[in-house]
Formats: structure tokens, sequence, C-alpha cells
């Protein structure tokens, strides 16, 4: 039986408690309160000294995994300062195994750079004109700091390469949500 993309989001969403809480911290799923909070998905806590930060999730199973975003037709992002409040956790299941699940954790400050970059390189640098807002997707690749087979101009002329923000992968990079407990 097939999981459809809810049953996806709650399972990334248990799968990070759980890592997190195997490396010692408390974490609450902020949507067994509260309906699809629309910022964050977790809340990871240190008990011995009270800091806490707060973590979305965004789980995939295709190269591109979704961010919520929509971008306008100029490449903006509306809002999207006030809405990364903390690190994300980018779940990608290629073949819905929870054996092949690929963890890539980016600070907040990279989420943006990273969204903000990638999707003004994909509303203005194609060669083609949208008629419509577009989602915004992270490449798998990028979270990699990688160019992804999409943005390389031999996969389609049609446009330049895009290079990631990041410099190297963000996988299994858990100290960027670790490190700000202490």
């Amino acid at each position: 039986m097939e999981m459809d993309n809810s049953q996806k989001g709650i399972l990334g969403e248990t799968i990070v408690a759980l890592e997190l809480m195997k490396k010692g911290w408390d974490v609450i799923n902020i949507n067994t309160v509260y309906r699809n909070y629309k910022n964050a998905d977790l809340i990871c806590m240190n008990a011995n000294n009270g800091k806490s930060v707060m973590i979305q999730v965004k789980t995939g199973t295709t190269h591109n995994i979704l961010t919520g975003f929509t971008s306008e037709l100029d490449g903006t992002i509306p809002n999207i300062e006030s809405s990364v409040i903390g690190p994300w956790v980018f779940v990608y299941m290629p073949d819905d195994k929870l054996s092949n699940m690929e963890f890539y954790i980016l600070t907040r400050e990279e989420v943006i750079k990273l969204i903000s970059s990638s999707n003004k390189w994909y509303v203005t640098e194609w060669n083609r004109e949208l008629k419509s807002k577009p989602m915004v997707g992270v490449e798998v690749d990028w979270l990699k700091g990688e160019p992804s087979e999409a943005s390389k101009p031999d996969a389609k002329k049609q446009h330049p390469e895009y290079k990631s923000t990041l410099l190297e992968t963000s996988q299994d990079k858990w100290e960027k949500i670790t490190d700000l407990l202490y």
C-alpha cells in the first residue's frame, strides 16, 4: 500500500523526532497539538538548560522537494524571512523505504539563501515565460552542495547551470540543530 503525501510528511516528522531523541534531546511534534502549524513541525529542547529550537521538516520522494512556498512571477518569495524561523530538515525518501531515507539539515540562513537564490534562478534564468506563480522546490543535489541534473546546461540548453549556495553537503549535519541547544 502506497502512502499519500500527508502520510509521508507525518513519517518524515516522526523519523526526524526519533533521530533527535536518539541523540538525547526532548522533542515535541507541534502538529499533534496544533494541526499543520505554519512555520515549524517540531520543537527540540535541552531539558538541562531550557534552550529550544523550532524545526521545519519537509519530506519528498522525488529529486525536487517542495518547500511550501509559492513564488511571485518576478522570482521573489513573499514573507520568506519571517516564515523561516529555525533550521529545516529535508527528508528524502526515494523509494518509500525507511532504510533509504536521507536527512539534509540546513540552518535558517542556509534555507533562506538556498530557496531564494534557486527560485530566482528558476524564474528569471530559464528561457521561458511563466504563466502562473510556481511552487518552490529544492533539488536534492543542491542539498548535497552539487548542481542538479536539471540545472546542468547540457541537460537542457535553455538555461545556465544553477550553483548551489551550499558549499558542502548538508546530509546528516545534525549539529546545525544540536549546537543551538547548548
